[in-house]
């Protein structure tokens, strides 16, 4: 069972806002794609907000509480973008909980093309944890998604362009910790970047012109930067993923799994073999 919560909303844009989005508006297109994913899945889910709707911290814990009951067995995704100087995707789960579901998270929003910064959690003064949204909802497994950096350059394109993709991932993951069978979605929204147009969305995403017509309902080939279409999903390719360990070396890592450091590189978009420790990079399969 999945309550989504729609971080912010309302009267609180959130902290997470630029000049592409509101934080409120963005957290919740992520958590309505997710919410007909995990119908579609067969995964019982609710959201805490349907709406740009205001929720004071204890209305949103008791709607939280209340869409299931408070039960171990329920799983809360509380969805949020980021600000203050970072780069990448965070996870924070409750001090009362270990980092297995994040990390399967974190897993599968990598192979989606984001990167963790953190995962990690917080506690208050007093030894339990800061946030409210875990403080207050135990023993439900809430687990804050940072989805990226509102004022980072790089992390504002992705997000600004790959959210629907980043939403699907989170899907996946968290059917793959429930044990649940997961279906990849047929179709996925598309935001068209500048200049584009049906026949160069149509090549990148191995369909046709006539077809994103189609399912589009088209009446023109005309497109504007920033409008949604739905195309063919496509998943990322499939990649193990390793985190680099001390002493480790794109070499040593490449030898190890019997490939040339130049296909690490190229797997992991690198123009250079230096790597940090705890890094994770993907290691082709097949």
């Amino acid at each position: 069972m999945i309550v989504i919560d729609p971080g912010h909303g309302g009267s609180d844009p959130g902290g997470g806002t630029n000049e592409l989005w509101k934080e409120k508006n963005l957290n919740l297109d992520i958590s309505k794609y997710q919410f007909d994913r995990f119908n579609q899945l067969g995964i019982p889910v609710k959201m805490s907000r349907y709406t740009d709707k205001t929720l004071k911290p204890r209305d949103r814990a008791n709607v939280v509480n209340n869409a299931f009951g408070q039960s171990a067995d329920v799983i809360t995704l509380s969805n949020h973008i980021n600000s203050g100087g970072g780069k990448g995707a965070e996870f924070i789960y409750s001090v009362h909980d270990n980092d297995k579901l994040s990390n399967t998270l974190s897993d599968e929003l990598f192979k989606a093309g984001q990167d963790t910064r953190a995962i990690y959690t917080r506690k208050n003064r007093l030894g339990n944890d800061f946030y409210y949204i875990h403080r207050d909802t135990r023993p439900i497994q809430s687990v804050i998604v940072e989805y990226g950096f509102a004022d980072n350059s790089v992390d504002k394109s992705k997000l600004n362009y790959n959210w629907p993709n980043y939403a699907e991932a989170i899907v996946k993951g968290t059917a793959e910790y429930l044990g649940k069978p997961y279906k990849e979605p047929k179709y996925i929204t598309y935001i068209v970047r500048p200049n584009e147009s049906l026949f160069s969305i149509a090549n990148k995403t191995n369909t046709t012109v006539e077809n994103l017509r189609k399912i589009n309902d088209l009446q023109n080939d005309m497109l504007v930067e920033g409008q949604r279409i739905m195309v063919p999903y496509i998943a990322p390719v499939d990649f193990e993923i390793y985190t680099v360990k001390p002493n480790d070396s794109a070499f040593l890592i490449a030898q190890k799994f019997g490939i040339s450091v130049q296909e690490l590189l190229n797997a992991n978009n690198l123009t250079s073999p230096a790597l940090e420790v705890g890094q994770k990079i993907k290691i082709p399969v097949g």
